[in-house]
């Protein structure tokens, strides 16, 4: 083996231009590989992030409300005896905070814009997560105040320090309208800027539906990572079942896409319904589907790339390397041996180059994280203004093992070529 090692360095370094160039090739494809991937798992760790901080918490308990069939309305009418049913099944790690949900017109001037309403409490939870753009998330504990997204703020025409008007249908089929003050502006935070762009206090939403005082909309659980969420969550229906409280079977569907087929049942008071992050992000799934087709197509795009690029230079080297391969063959070299070190070149190869340009790809992941700026509408599926780049050390290994298999497939077919020429081609060539 050691030999073979040696006349496979040997031919690589008596070849340098050529292999100079397959280096740089294969170390190209290792590098749009782990950039790609890196470039994946940022997208999803950003547009986790932005779900847990605008939509949902890792673990959800919402309520629906009925106050005849043909209306409803999202609120957990006995929020206290909800929590307390909750709290011996809430593991260390995880924090419970309470938030509100509905939807509103939003208008200013002639300007009137229909977006998703969410509600926190500012002096209760902070505001980590948030990323404001101008203004003070924290004046949201004052009376009747609003933030409002970036894209929202556009279409309304308004900035910090301006009036604004919310607009909502109350229980009861009553209308309400309230003014308030825009306190803060964020940052675009995907296509939740767009759908989910007005964000007040706990306060003020129970002013806007006429709910009882302390109720919410729903109770959410941010969990360390471990915890086991699917688990949990059935372990919470089963509490709540047992505490008499009417519960939804599991369904994975956002917040939103439960409204339109609960209205159409005929029943009428309380459900509560347990949802995961990934269940109230379900209408995002496109987002992640798509990057993992792209991913698929990059992938096996590059992996031909190696495979054909390599076959195509090995077997021009075959030709070019008659009388040496004619040569060891008359020393009394077995065919086997030939081929073994016409793949172990391929895999050297291939080896090499695969390790220097993941790891190159990978660092300049880490050093541009945040930094580069992406046009608005990359930002919009990217959920960030920043090329997202989450690169590990789990990517560099999927790079170099597929560019390295691709390597030492492409050499089979030239090494058997190879070993199939006869003693007297040494001869034959000179």
């Amino acid at each position: 083996m050691r030999a073979l090692f040696q006349i496979a360095f040997r031919n690589l370094l008596a070849h340098r231009e050529r292999g100079l160039l397959l280096l740089a090739v294969l170390a190209g494809a290792s590098a749009v590989l782990v950039g790609v991937m890196s470039v994946n798992a940022g997208i999803a760790s950003a547009q986790r992030e932005a779900v847990r901080t605008f939509l949902a918490g890792d673990l959800n308990v919402g309520g629906y409300f009925k106050e005849h069939p043909d209306s409803i309305f999202p609120v957990v009418g006995d929020t206290a005896g909800v929590r307390s049913v909750l709290q011996p099944h809430v593991p260390a790690e995880c924090q419970v905070r309470e938030r509100g949900r509905g939807s509103a017109t939003a208008g200013a001037g002639r300007h009137r814009v229909r977006s998703y309403l969410m509600s926190l409490d500012v002096e209760a939870e902070g505001t980590a997560g948030f990323r404001v753009r101008s203004g003070a998330l924290e004046a949201l504990a004052k009376p009747r105040t609003i933030a409002l997204s970036t894209s929202m703020a556009e279409r309304l025409q308004v900035e910090v320090g301006q009036l604004a008007t919310l607009f909502v249908e109350m229980p009861g089929g009553k209308r309400n309208a309230v003014d308030v003050e825009v306190v803060a502006l964020l940052e675009r935070a995907g296509v939740l800027g767009e759908s989910a762009g007005l964000l007040v206090s706990n306060t003020l939403l129970r002013e806007l539906y006429g709910f009882r005082p302390g109720a919410v909309s729903v109770i959410q659980l941010l969990c360390e990572d471990g915890v086991a969420l699917e688990p949990l969550a059935g372990a919470l229906r089963g509490a709540l079942g047992q505490a008499g409280f009417e519960v939804l079977p599991p369904a994975h569907e956002a917040y939103g896409d439960k409204l339109g087929p609960l209205l159409r049942e005929g029943w009428a008071g309380q459900r509560l319904d347990v949802s995961t992050w990934e269940d109230e992000a379900a209408f995002l799934d496109f987002v992640g589907q798509g990057l993992g087709l792209l991913l698929v197509l990059v992938g096996g795009v590059v992996f031909g790339v190696v495979v054909v690029g390599l076959f195509v230079s090995l077997s021009v080297s075959v030709r070019e390397r008659t009388r040496e391969i004619g040569t060891l063959r008359a020393m009394g070299m077995q065919r086997r041996s030939l081929v073994a070190a016409f793949v172990l070149e391929g895999l050297l190869v291939g080896l090499v180059a695969s390790l220097a340009g993941a790891v190159l790809a990978a660092g300049l992941g880490v050093l541009l994280r945040d930094v580069v700026p992406v046009p608005d509408a990359l930002a919009t599926l990217f959920f960030s203004g920043t090329l997202p780049l989450a690169p590990t050390a789990g990517h560099v290994v999927v790079a170099v093992f597929l560019v390295t298999l691709g390597a030492g497939l492409a050499s089979i077919g030239p090494a058997f070529r190879a070993a199939s020429l006869p003693p007297r081609s040494a001869m034959e060539s000179l």
